[in-house]
């Protein structure tokens, strides 16, 4: 028999097998997406100053509670980006607009709905302790302090964030360059009508938007015939004319049968070396870990299903690796819907969808059938259940491992 590797085991060789991409600096209209290759510290502090948190009159507390019926002399106004010379002192008061500077000597402010006017003279009908309604120099942040850390993927808020904090640029992880390739004489490109004994190749569409998805910029080096030199051939020609790839992934032809040759290719090519050929999985048995002139090589299996399976179990994981991303999809736990019997020597991902049962628990149901070739099957499926090997029997109501399938997927 065979041996297998385990899953865990070939996750753990193919992240070993990945470096780390490269920093680059982004400017924040072009960031978005990206990810954040190193801690990065205010500039500023924000707010800059004391400044107002309503429209009020800003005064002097000297510390004290101003109870109701505090009178002040209103010397003046400020609104937010234009500043006031006036030092207030007790007694006095300033007009404050809502993200005006406090002058100097205030230290609260009262709102506007809370006093009584007449001419310059204002009244309290609330009282007022030091440091209402203030936001205080560098409430939000310190310059020099940790905004964001490395690892962060960069959205609106983080880029937002980012340029309060006086970045126009942000360091981040260059894009990895992935070439991907599909392997059969019955594949024709995405658009050709099929005729008898061809399939179109949906393989390269996953691929391609998934990892973009991702962050990786994808170049599509086409179909390989079943012939044998015809992936070297291939990857030749796409390293001369698209240089440095950061990955390569290829789908179909990793099987033993008379016409897959992807193995035999990298066993024969000089530059080539395989890691490990195999994996103790389904669907899925058939991966390649290799690397080809040292660019890490994943060989996937043909069939939709056994490449999406793969694709997300390790193609995405080690992406997010090279990224300095968490890589492994995490796993919890839901009740089935219904049984399970027992597991054989390999590990199953069984696609499943989501149920709320009449308590509103949420159960994974097990799809009906498992063929690695239903791809309307795994584009329905909302999650895949992990089934170790040699698993016992589960029964409806058990708690099983889960692994959510990303709705953008």
């Amino acid at each position: 028999m065979t041996e297998l590797k385990p899953v865990a085991e070939a996750q753990d060789a193919i992240f070993s097998m990945m470096g780390q991409a490269r920093t680059e600096n982004c400017s924040l209209q072009a960031a978005a997406g990206r990810v954040l290759a190193s801690d990065i510290s205010a500039m500023l502090d924000h707010p800059a100053a004391n400044i107002s948190a309503m429209d009020g009159y800003a005064l002097a507390s000297g510390g004290n509670r101003l109870e109701i019926g505090a009178v002040a002399q209103v010397a003046g106004e400020a609104a937010a980006g234009h500043l006031s010379a006036t030092t207030i002192t007790s007694g006095m008061a300033l007009r404050i607009f809502t993200g005006a500077y406090l002058p100097e000597g205030a230290d609260c402010v009262a709102l506007q709905e809370d006093i009584s006017r007449d001419g310059n003279k204002i009244t309290l009908n609330e009282a007022v302790k030091a440091g209402q309604f203030v936001r205080p120099k560098g409430m939000d942040f310190h310059a020099d302090e940790i905004i964001l850390r490395a690892g962060q993927i960069l959205g609106p808020r983080h880029l937002a964030l980012a340029s309060l904090a006086g970045f126009t640029t942000l360091p981040v992880r260059q894009r990895p360059v992935i070439a991907i390739l599909s392997s059969g004489d019955e594949l024709v490109d995405v658009g050709t009508i099929p005729k008898a004994g061809q399939l179109i190749n949906s393989n390269s569409i996953f691929l391609a938007q998934a990892l973009t998805r991702a962050g990786a910029k994808v170049i599509d080096l086409g179909i390989l015939p079943d012939k044998k030199g015809a992936l070297i051939s291939a990857l030749e020609a796409g390293h001369a004319e698209y240089k440095d790839f950061d990955m390569i992934v290829c789908t179909g032809g990793a099987s033993v049968g008379n016409h897959d040759h992807i193995a035999g290719d990298l066993i024969e090519d000089s530059a080539s070396q395989i890691d490990f050929w195999r994996i103790a999985m389904r669907p899925g048995k058939p991966l390649i870990a290799a690397s080809w002139q040292k660019i890490p090589f994943l060989g996937l299996p043909g069939n939709p299903v056994s490449a999406g399976v793969c694709a997300l179990i390790f193609v995405l994981p080690a992406l997010r690796h090279f990224l300095g991303l968490n890589a492994r999809p995490e796993i919890h736990t839901l009740p089935l819907d219904r049984e399970l019997p027992e597991n054989d020597r390999r590990q199953d991902y069984i696609r499943a969808v989501y149920k709320t049962d009449e308590n509103g628990t949420i159960r994974v149901k097990p799809l009906g059938k498992q063929d690695s070739s239903m791809l309307r099957n795994f584009c329905l499926a909302d999650a895949l259940i992990l089934r170790p090997p040699f698993a016992k029997a589960a029964q409806g109501g058990e708690s099983v491992p889960v692994i959510d399938i990303d709705a953008s997927l």
